[in-house]
């Protein structure tokens, strides 16, 4: 009988009850669900974590300054029982998160560290990406004597202590592993995926009874959302179809002032475009479940949660050059993908669905066999535990 590794920790200080529904409370609960003794360890704030409780053991370490500071709290834990754990898991290079990897690897030789990047080499935003002629580690903000030192720590002792590294998109692997030594022969892809598994009565996703929606999910007026780049094409794509506009999700106060401009300078819109606010998961998968497009102009992104979860409930993707789903664009044909900040080319990728049915339904049909396939969390997260499995048996010989 092939032997497994049993203890799961996935390290993420600020967890909230919504990164359950994310990687960080959903790459744990699938390891837990494929027979593994899965946590995540997390400072307590008093949050409320009412869904991740229902489904994958909590640790929380205490939330005092004094216990955050410097992350004494999760060294302390990981120094205390990094023999216990097989797998270390943590997010995002950032000095912290080395940090961690170090401790758990100086008291548990025989561990696995596993560092999940969020992250696209198309966005050209990487706080950390390595310059090729000297490496910078965190974007922290500093500059001077300490970010030197740290940047000097990290590429002498704690970057080789990643036993594995994860990227969200094949173009980006590529790439990270021609570019950075250390990630040579230890990166793979690691998607993002949908859970609307979850959900006690997921909506129909049946292209019969769509209606005529165009809709797009985040924080809405954030620079990287581009929600104004979508709102200017919208323009175009309203005077030339009888799509409406519906958004969901909170709105940054910044964006206030745009968005009534907008409205008064296009008042023969007010009652096309629908701004949802923060909406419960059922009322989300409900908005999915009526929309025919789902577009996302952001100026970066990795792969977030909304694209699988989009094309899971049959949506075709309009979206840009910037993110880690052209990957998927380009080889499966689950959208259109054009140039960042540009109204013209999102508007004509728009109309170009809008105005082809046929094309519409086969990249709606596509978009949600990748996502109930490629982007199904528990494939994801079996791929991911092969990959463990073997890379630490030879680690151990």
């Amino acid at each position: 009988m092939r032997q497994r590794l049993r203890k799961f920790c996935t390290v993420f200080p600020n967890y909230q009850d919504f990164h359950f529904f994310k990687d960080p409370g959903q790459i744990p609960y699938r390891f837990a669900k494929l027979g593994w003794d899965a946590s995540v360890v997390c400072y307590d704030r008093g949050q409320d974590l009412h869904h991740t409780q229902r489904y994958l053991k909590v640790i929380k370490r205490p939330g005092k300054l004094c216990w955050r500071r410097f992350n004494l709290g999760i060294i302390i834990y990981l120094i205390v029982n990094a023999r216990k754990i097989d797998v270390l898991h943590v997010f995002h290079l950032t000095w912290s998160s080395l940090v961690f990897i170090w401790f758990y690897k100086l008291f548990n030789r025989k561990g696995f560290a596993y560092l999940k990047l969020d992250d696209c080499v198309f966005s050209g935003n990487s706080p950390w990406e390595i310059d090729r002629e000297e490496w910078s580690d965190v974007n922290s903000g500093r500059t001077g004597f300490k970010r030197k030192a740290k940047n000097r720590i990290s590429r002498k002792f704690l970057l080789r202590k990643v036993d594995l590294w994860s990227i969200e998109d094949e173009y980006s692997r590529e790439v990270y592993e021609e570019r950075h030594p250390f990630m040579k022969g230890r990166i793979i892809v690691v998607y993002n995926g949908h859970s609307v598994d979850l959900a006690d009565f997921p909506e129909s996703t049946d292209l019969a009874g769509k209606e005529n929606i165009i809709l797009t999910v985040g924080r809405l007026g954030t620079f990287q959302k581009a929600t104004d780049v979508l709102l200017e094409a919208f323009t175009t794509v309203a005077r030339n179809s009888n799509y409406d506009l519906h958004l969901a999700g909170a709105v940054v106060p910044e964006f206030a002032d745009y968005d009534e401009k907008y409205l008064c300078d296009n008042p023969d819109l007010k009652d096309r475009i629908v701004f949802h606010g923060p909406l419960g998961r059922e009322e989300l998968y409900s908005l999915y479940s009526r929309s025919r497009i789902f577009c996302l102009p952001s100026r970066f992104d990795s792969l977030p949660n909304v694209f699988p979860e989009a094309m899971f409930f049959r949506n075709a993707v309009v979206t840009t050059n910037a993110v880690s789903l052209k990957y998927h664009i380009d080889r499966y044909g689950v959208g259109i993908a054009v140039k960042k900040d540009d109204p013209g080319a999102l508007a004509e990728a728009l109309l170009r669905l809008i105005k082809d049915n046929g094309l519409l339904d086969r990249t709606a049909m596509q978009a949600g066999m990748i996502a109930d396939t490629l982007l199904s969390w528990d494939r994801i997260a079996t791929s991911l535990q092969e990959e463990i499995m073997t890379r630490h048996k030879k680690i151990q010989k």
